[in-house]
Order: C-alpha cells, then sequence, then structure tokens
C-alpha cells in the first residue's frame, strides 16, 4: 500500500499475526493510556530500560494482559 504521496508505507504490525490481529481489533484501553498509576510505572520501566524498551510494545502487552485476565475472570464466573 502506498501513501497519498506514492511512497510504500511499511507493512501494519497489527497485520503479522493472530495475536497482533486481536490487538488490533481492539479499542484503545483507557485503563493504559489515562491512568496515571499505569503511566508512572510505564514511564519508570522505560527509564530503567531506556535501549529495549518501548511505550508501543507496553501498550500492547498491557491490552494482552488485561484481554487474558478478562478471560480468565469470565471463565471463573462461569464454574
Amino acid at each position: 500500500m502506498n501513501d497519498v504521496y506514492g511512497k510504500p508505507m511499511p507493512p501494519n504490525v497489527y497485520e503479522k499475526n493472530k495475536t497482533m490481529k486481536l490487538l488490533g481489533r481492539q479499542r484503545t484501553i483507557t485503563a493504559f493510556w489515562c491512568n496515571d498509576k499505569v503511566r508512572k510505572g510505564i514511564d519508570e520501566i522505560a527509564e530503567a530500560r531506556p535501549y529495549s524498551f518501548t511505550t508501543e510494545a507496553a501498550a500492547d502487552i498491557f491490552t494482552l494482559g488485561y484481554i487474558y485476565g478478562k478471560q480468565a475472570e469470565r471463565a471463573g464466573r462461569g464454574k
């Protein structure tokens, strides 16, 4: 796919595999982006790992944990 100037766009990471497709279907989770406690923790991790950390990856991992946590919660209620 090309951008408006005809230059090739980078591949969409949310089309890469099954997990990334799942994450790509999620709406932005307010618990990550708007929660001061979570953001402080993320900022502290970023400060400790300046060369091996991205906020984008943290958001994806947080979202995946949120999804799995909700699934476990629902499974527990069904028993």
